[in-house]
């Protein structure tokens, strides 16, 4: 028996409440998501139309919105190797803004981090236990690296994660498929964004989406 085929591996099926839950876009910024970012990979702007719908849902039914981007101090000296890498997302720069296709609200919260994951030495874990939130729907870029990070500390805190795969994306499709495989085996829930809409519209439970684990060639 194959025993990724195994449906104990991907968890029971999970119930999305609106008022419990939190729509996270992590790092839709210029830098990262615009071809002229100094980081751009402009297919993720792709994302766009499925994150929007998303967040349209998930204000309609009283849930959470909240942008966590990343923003570095132009001060800060890079005598660390983290550090050293930060060439981009400088506070009060075009490249730290959300990119245009994407709405935002006022009603919604922004939320800075200086790290991979949205939890790390960041005020979210606590806006979000100020709302009531005990779940997260993840989405944005990297999903290997900035999504997955905050995935990993989502789980770890108690909350129930879940990324629909329209809505991330990483550099390679190998990135992508070994993260997410990871994600809905130990981590949380993988799934659509019209599965997570229609479970927030309608109360019905979401299930995990089971994912062929990636063979190198």
């Amino acid at each position: 028996m194959d025993p990724y085929s195994d449906r104990r591996l991907f968890g029971r099926p999970l119930t999305i409440e609106g008022q419990t839950t939190a729509a996270l876009v992590i790092d839709m910024l210029n830098d990262f998501c615009d071809e002229e970012g100094k980081l751009g990979n402009a297919a993720a702007l792709d994302l766009c139309e499925s994150q929007n719908l998303v967040l349209d849902a998930a204000r309609r039914c009283g849930g959470t919105v909240v942008f966590v981007n990343e923003q570095h101090r132009v001060n800060l000296g890079p005598k660390r190797e983290f550090a050293k890498q930060m060439t981009h997302t400088y506070e009060g720069s075009w490249g730290a803004r959300v990119v245009e296709p994407l709405v935002v609200q006022d009603t919604d919260i922004e939320v800075v981090k200086r790290r991979y994951s949205g939890f790390f030495q960041s005020d979210l874990d606590l806006v979000l236990r100020d709302r009531g939130v005990t779940t997260v729907v993840l989405m944005g870029v990297l999903t290997n690296i900035c999504v997955r990070a905050t995935a990993h500390d989502a789980f770890f805190l108690g909350y129930d994660v879940v990324v629909p795969t329209d809505t991330v994306r990483a550099m390679t499709s190998m990135e992508q498929h070994a993260s997410l495989y990871d994600i809905s085996t130990h981590f949380g829930w993988v799934t659509t964004s019209d599965e997570v809409r229609a479970s927030l519209a309608s109360g019905l439970p979401i299930m995990n989406q089971m994912m062929e684990p990636t063979v190198p060639a």
